[in-house]
């Protein structure tokens, strides 16, 4: 799910939650979760931040725990095929062997080199 649906099945509202840049760069997110801002929907020290899109708020930090972000996991930005695909390439260039587990197919896919 993106970061508003997860923000929307958290329950977070927007209006509580802290202004953010509209496009932050990689290193604006990671200073953020360094100081481990507390959890948007539960409280609990976040392990993940990320930004919101609200049209009359406009851009938000949503934060994490470990649990919520487990709860709400981001769409992968390829298919997961793809993705083993890149990473078996990637271990056989080095000449690493890797061990792969998916919940696809309920299986585990050995990547090696």
């Amino acid at each position: 799910m993106n970061i508003g649906e997860a923000a929307h099945k958290l329950g977070v509202d927007p209006a509580a939650l802290c202004p953010a840049p509209a496009e932050p760069r990689f290193t604006e997110v990671w200073e953020r979760m360094q100081q481990e801002p507390p959890c948007s929907a539960c409280g609990q020290p976040s392990r993940t931040s990320g930004v919101v899109r609200n049209r009359v708020l406009g851009p938000r930090w949503l934060d994490r725990c470990r649990d919520c972000f487990l709860a709400t996991p981001p769409i992968l930005r390829r298919p997961l095929s793809q993705a083993v695909t890149d990473i078996r390439e990637a271990a056989a260039e080095v000449g690493l062997r890797a061990v792969l587990y998916t919940d696809e197919d309920g299986g585990q896919d050995e990547l090696s080199g």
